[in-house]
């Protein structure tokens, strides 16, 4: 509507097209919503496998089973990864999996190698595997041995070092905590800022 058309309106007038207006910006992003809806509901029951039903209600009541059904399974992964994984002579190959919260953690080795195990786990970035390198370097770190896995945008790694010139000393355990810390802490801010990595559907796994 041109300057001249609404200086010829009367105040009435002039409300009720900005009345009509709104709601037919109101009604464009309603019909939006309900396309993005439609859209991923559609991706459901491409993914969900075996669905009888495929009413919105039954797909996003599967969605929310799977989900808790993944969530359990990893957990009990998890949990057997966790026992007996301190011994660096180890060799049986095990699936580590990034958990969804951010995590380190940092304690010495049981079987007397005078290792360091790490553990940390965030979101995955393209500059945290040479941050972690420089992370490293930066408290005269070696690896001895490194376990990483990258699952829908998390990274988890589980780190056996050795600190030069510190085998056995406390002071090693917090001087590489707060340089690990650093790198975790980075992705947690990325990860707010929106800058982080989008979730990758095929999952990486590392084993040296």
């Amino acid at each position: 509507m041109s300057n001249l058309e609404n200086e010829n309106l009367s105040p009435r007038s002039m409300a009720e097209a900005k009345a009509v207006a709104a709601n037919n910006s109101h009604k464009e992003a309603e019909r939006r919503r309900r396309k993005r809806i439609n859209a991923h509901i559609a991706t459901l029951k491409n993914i969900l496998p075996n669905t009888i039903k495929t009413d919105k209600a039954s797909l996003l009541a599967e969605a929310v089973r799977r989900v808790r059904e993944i969530k359990k399974t990893t957990a009990e992964l998890t949990a057997m990864e966790e026992e007996d994984t301190d011994d660096i002579s180890n060799t049986k190959l095990k699936c580590i999996f990034p958990s969804e919260t951010d995590e380190l953690k940092v304690s010495h080795c049981d079987d007397n190698s005078g290792l360091i195990k790490a553990s940390i786990c965030c979101e995955d970035r393209p500059e945290i595997m040479l941050e972690l390198i420089q992370a490293l370097k930066l408290v005269q770190g070696k690896v001895m041995k490194a376990e990483m896995a990258t699952v829908g945008g998390r990274t988890k790694s589980i780190l056996w070092v050795q600190i030069l010139g510190t085998v056995g000393n406390e002071d090693s355990l917090g001087t590489l905590r707060r340089a690990l810390k650093v790198v975790m802490d980075k992705s947690t801010l990325l990860a707010g800022s929106g800058q982080a990595l989008p979730g990758s559907k095929r999952p990486r796994y590392y084993h040296f």
